[in-house]
């Protein structure tokens, strides 16, 4: 790649998170593919993008995939197909990256906070245990391990994100609305992170320097409880805030200290106050 030439980028995964890289990157002047199941692609193609139609837990064995500058892998569940976490953290990731050619710069996956088992309300961070109770942790943190185990995981770098929020994704909001009870402890710990900074975090890994097996966890590093949060987004909508029920976990907290640091992130949205402001 050239020095101030635009380039060539893998989206894989144009869902909420990845449409906004995908379009970030086009709008920059880059030939964007985005990888999408199909439904998507002709409104990926009229947005400027060149959309590429495949399922990543489908993908044959011979598929050769574009020689491109970076590639993000942000592949969500289709709750209405039946595969696994797994099928797509594990068999899906290592397919993408058999498929890729030797090429191919820099991977970014995006993996998930809920790789870490923490309930007591610890602090955690990069350096801190990972024991994920769920099954989604369980599979990202597979997913980590395949790609920095992989020949094209010699230069990639692993996003931790925590819970994406923004426009048309605002948690607990339904629920909130029409009064149901809220799963879990008032006094649990919410990790989040607006979904245009956490596009900030991909461009930012995307333009760092190179790295080995490099992973950053992406919050805005201000959790609030469950508590706090519902009453402040109740009073929003102008209703009772809602009961809860079930749980006595606290979770956990996570710092972006790394993120910030060495990626040079800067949120848009430092807490979901601001977040929720513009939703």
């Amino acid at each position: 790649m050239t020095p101030g030439s635009p380039c060539r980028r893998l989206v894989v995964g144009c869902g909420y998170l990845g449409r906004r890289v995908a379009q970030s990157w086009r709008d920059a002047g880059d030939r964007v593919y985005a990888a999408t199941r199909g439904a998507s692609a002709d409104t990926l193609a009229q947005a400027g993008l060149s959309p590429l139609t495949m399922d990543v837990t489908r993908l044959p064995a011979s598929i050769a995939l574009p020689a491109v500058d970076t590639v993000v892998f942000a592949v969500g569940r289709d709750r209405t197909a039946a595969t696994s976490m797994f099928d797509i953290h594990v068999t899906g990731l290592r397919a993408v990256l058999d498929g890729l050619p030797g090429s191919t710069g820099r991977v970014i996956y995006v993996s998930s906070t809920g790789v870490y088992g923490q309930d007591s309300g610890d602090w955690v961070d990069e350096e801190s245990e990972c024991e994920p109770a769920r099954e989604g942790g369980q599979a990202c943190l597979a997913g980590e391990r395949l790609l920095f185990a992989h020949a094209r995981g010699r230069n990639a770098i692993v996003l931790r994100l925590a819970g994406l929020y923004g426009p048309a994704r605002v948690p607990h909001r339904a629920d909130i609305a029409a009064g149901r009870l809220i799963a879990g402890a008032s006094a649990g710990y919410m990790n989040l992170i607006h979904v245009d900074d956490a596009a900030r975090a991909v461009a930012a890994a995307a333009a760092l320097g190179p790295v080995v097996g490099r992973t950053y966890v992406v919050s805005d590093g201000r959790p609030p409880t469950r508590g706090e949060y519902v009453a402040r987004l109740a009073a929003r909508l102008g209703v009772v805030p809602p009961r809860f029920e079930g749980g006595s976990g606290l979770g956990k907290r996570v710092r972006n200290a790394r993120a910030v640091g060495e990626l040079g992130l800067r949120l848009e949205y430092p807490s979901y106050r601001e977040g929720l402001a513009g939703t």
